[in-house]
């Protein structure tokens, strides 16, 4: 099984109703808003142990909210319940119900083999990219569906990073599953090929 963690992801959360920005703005006194530059209200998230260092949740009056910074699945449910107590304060309840859309998540991992051809995997695979004096990895791409592909950065080692993980979910486990499935299928399909050992 792949092992991996995200550096950084970006969710879109829908709740579908209309949110009082300036009312938001007026009562959060750390929440930036200038509708006539902008028509979203920022709101840095603080407190917590540190979870949402660098994490921001950027609010429109539809009720979507783009959050950016999350650094573990985990964080992202943390943040929807940070901002639930924080509207709560000022009397603005979220519903419960509530849909997810993954616009990136850049996963940085190690697959279960140690010593990846990457020169063959580079001649084989179409479209790859590899130039070992500018960058020690390959690049390759993997088509997940017909609209959908995301890139490896292979490492001889085993290692990559993959940027461009996306889609709608319902639960944070759905994401989690994605996840795990495009990661794992890509080193059942291509990865295991290219190895010089196995398990």
């Amino acid at each position: 099984m792949v092992t991996w963690e995200i550096s950084n992801a970006v969710v879109t959360i829908y709740f579908n109703v209309k949110l009082p920005l300036d009312k938001i703005a007026n009562l959060i006194p750390y929440a930036q808003y200038d509708p006539e530059t902008f028509p979203g209200l920022i709101i840095p998230l603080r407190g917590g142990g540190g979870k949402e260092e660098n994490v921001k949740a950027l609010v429109f009056n539809s009720g979507t909210i783009n959050i950016s910074g999350i650094k573990r699945l985990e964080d992202i449910e943390y943040v929807v319940e940070k901002l639930r107590e924080l509207f709560k304060q000022i009397d603005i309840e979220l519903p419960k119900e509530y849909k997810i859309k993954v616009q990136n998540i850049v996963v940085n991992g190690k697959f279960d083999y140690d010593n990846i051809d990457i020169v063959n995997l580079a001649d084989e695979i179409p479209d790859s990219q590899y130039n070992p004096e500018a960058f020690p990895a390959v690049t390759v791409v993997f088509n997940i569906s017909e609209n959908y592909r995301v890139k490896f950065n292979v490492f001889k080692n085993g290692k990559f990073v993959c940027p461009g993980l996306k889609g709608e979910f319902n639960t944070f486990d759905a994401i989690k599953q994605h996840v795990d499935y495009v990661l794992n299928s890509f080193q059942e399909k291509v990865i295991k090929k290219y190895t010089k050992n196995s398990l």
